[in-house]
């Protein structure tokens, strides 16, 4: 194999100008209540009826993540 036989063939005839048709533009609507604030937050601790021990740990878990890092940031003074 040659290296010419890499090479692919080059187009005979071709324009430089951009197509004269815009491409269609995408447009964003929304559904009803999509937005995060038109929702209540769901709640993790309570799955059905039963309450979810992963969940409460979770919550326990962020919250105290949560805390540590006001913390750090207090003693940083970036609050």
């Amino acid at each position: 194999m040659r290296d010419d036989d890499l090479v692919p063939e080059t187009e005979p005839a071709g324009s430089l100008e951009p197509p004269s048709r815009k491409p269609p533009t995408a447009l964003a609507l929304g559904d009803a209540g999509s937005e995060p604030g038109d929702r209540p937050p769901v709640a993790i601790t309570v799955v059905g009826s039963k309450p979810n021990w992963l969940g409460r740990f979770l919550t326990r878990a962020f919250d105290g993540l949560d805390e540590a890092a006001d913390t750090v940031a207090t003693a940083l003074h970036i609050r």
